[in-house]
């Protein structure tokens, strides 16, 4: 063996060598990270999911009864022409405009009317010379010695006197007619309100009973809502009722009024809520009405807490060792946010509020308590 040899062999060990560290040393790093990752994943098995519970509790959960209605006006008063045969020459209202009591909505044609009053005062004052006349005749004729006039005569001109006053008195009345009949050509409000509808037009010749106008009577509206017969007991006068627009706006209300009949062929009773002052709401449209029919203590667990599996709803139960459980339930009504449970749960379990959505039966989660923080419907 050279020497030249021998040199290369040593550096070709010495290579080996390095080499042969360098791959132990990542070997064991290698290691070392597998033992941790494992060492994760089996603390990530014991610690699982972090959700928030809550007690199941009694609480004061409302009770309300859903209905749907249409809007219509609290009086639609119908204004028409009490009189015949006139043209309409003024029209001083359109729809939507608030009207006070008495105001003048349209004016019919009086010119003939008015020409015949100024005739009725014609006759109405010669009415009255005629009667003056008569009785001064009759003061004369008391006045001069007796046998002057015979008693005859006498009674002509008392007789005459009473005649005279009756023509008087049917001429005035005949006055007083066409003055009624002048009125009439004015069309008034009999009420403050607004005017929902006019049917009138400029120039038309109206008779007698023709409607002119609707008008909403002190611009009230309410929703004639129909409660299905096993709700309509608990609703009553003075309730609170949150009614629901086309476009989803609430509006707050009261129930004005219950009726007494219920329909025979659909079991429908109607209520009569009172719509706020200013509502956008309009006669004929569509609402929806949730009345608040008073509370009851039972137990109670907020929506969200319940999920849905293969057609059942139901709660996670949080055990000791904070493994879960699937419970089905029993849901008796929704108030809101909060859903009252008839069966399934008991008082002081802790069911999952938050994150139920991703567990399964078996799961271990960390639980940590909701807040104080009560859904909507539910009171503690």
């Amino acid at each position: 063996m050279t020497r030249a040899y021998s040199i290369t062999l040593a550096l070709m060990v010495a290579m080996f060598g390095l080499l042969f560290a360098a791959t132990s040393h990542a070997w064991a790093q290698d290691a070392a990270a597998a033992q941790e990752g494992q060492a994760a994943g089996h603390e990530e098995d014991i610690t699982g999911l972090s959700v928030l519970v809550t007690p199941v509790a009694r609480r004061s959960i409302g009770h309300s009864v859903t209905a749907t209605g249409t809007v219509s006006a609290w009086r639609e008063m119908p204004i028409g022409a009490e009189t015949s045969g006139l043209a309409v020459v003024a029209v001083d209202v359109d729809e939507g405009d608030r009207v006070r009591k008495g105001q003048r909505l349209a004016k019919l044609n009086d010119a003939l009317l008015q020409a015949q009053i100024a005739q009725q005062d014609a006759v109405i004052a010669e009415a009255e010379a005629t009667l003056a006349r008569a009785r001064s005749d009759l003061d004369r004729a008391n006045r001069v010695t007796k046998g002057v006039l015979t008693e005859q005569a006498t009674e002509e001109r008392a007789t005459l006197v009473k005649t005279s006053a009756a023509k008087l008195a049917a001429a005035k009345a005949q006055r007083d007619l066409l003055e009624a009949q002048l009125a009439q050509t004015e069309i008034v409000s009999p009420a403050d309100g607004i005017v929902s509808e006019r049917t009138v037009t400029l120039g038309q010749v109206v008779q007698g009973g023709t409607e002119l106008f609707r008008v909403i009577r002190d611009g009230r509206l309410e929703v004639a809502a129909k409660v299905a017969e096993a709700d309509l007991v608990r609703v009553q006068p003075g309730q609170t009722a949150s009614v629901i627009g086309p476009s989803g706006a609430r509006y707050e209300g009261k129930v004005r009024l219950v009726a007494e009949r219920v329909d025979e062929e659909t079991r429908l009773g109607r209520a009569y809520v009172a719509l706020p002052s200013g509502t956008p709401l309009k006669i004929g449209m569509f609402a929806r009405l949730e009345i608040e029919t008073g509370t009851e203590v039972a137990i109670a667990v907020p929506q969200k807490a319940l999920v849905w599996r293969e057609g059942k709803a139901g709660a996670f139960i949080v055990g000791e060792n904070g493994t879960v459980a699937f419970t089905p339930v029993k849901i008796a009504r929704q108030a809101g946010d909060a859903v009252e449970i008839a069966e399934g749960l008991e008082l002081g379990q802790r069911i999952v509020v938050n994150g139920a959505g991703l567990l399964n039966d078996g799961d271990k989660v960390r639980a940590k308590l909701a807040a104080a923080e009560e859904p909507e419907g539910i009171a503690p």
